[in-house]
């Protein structure tokens, strides 16, 4: 697949609910050595707009995809990404399960923010990649609410995993 493609083959409405709807097409920076972990890959930025059941508004989505010459390669570089995250106050690191080889999920602020602002990074093979979120939440955010959220990007990271499988 070509990277000029690859932002506009996402699975976007694995998002809709509860984050909003893709409306135009997304931007996308292809880069050479710097970016995620400064590897090869693919930057894709998707606004996406408030729709029937969504929950935030101003929702952005950037996905960066990063490929390393091996997978021991990529597995150092994710084992120091993960450090990284983990040193960030307020992160909230926790083990995703089912999505790649091996993830995580972070945050950039406090559970209680409007603002929301998270991160899934995963690894399958020798790629990386990150999926973060920023969103405005209608009202202060609940567990249930954060769950939801944290599903379909979820849903969104296993979805872009199979579209670049078949592609």
């Amino acid at each position: 697949m070509a990277t000029d493609e690859i932002c506009n083959v996402l699975p976007y409405g694995e998002l809709a609910d509860p984050l909003g709807a893709r409306e135009e097409a997304a931007d996308r920076d292809k880069r050479s050595g710097q970016g995620a972990q400064g590897a090869p890959g693919v930057k894709c930025v998707q606004p996406l707009v408030e729709t029937g059941p969504a929950k935030y508004g101003n929702v952005k989505v950037e996905l960066d995809l990063a490929y390393t010459e091996s997978v021991d390669f990529s597995e150092d570089v994710f084992a120091r990404a993960r450090g990284t995250a983990e040193d960030m106050p307020d992160s909230g690191l926790t083990e995703v399960k089912g999505v790649g080889k091996e993830a995580y999920r972070f945050a950039f602020n406090k559970p209680t923010e409007l603002r929301r602002v998270r991160a899934l990074r995963l690894r399958d093979g020798n790629m990386m990649i990150d999926v973060t979120v920023t969103a405005e939440a209608r009202t202060p955010p609940t567990a249930e609410s954060l769950k939801a959220y944290d599903a379909s990007v979820d849903d969104f990271a296993k979805g872009v995993l199979k579209a670049l499988r078949r592609g």
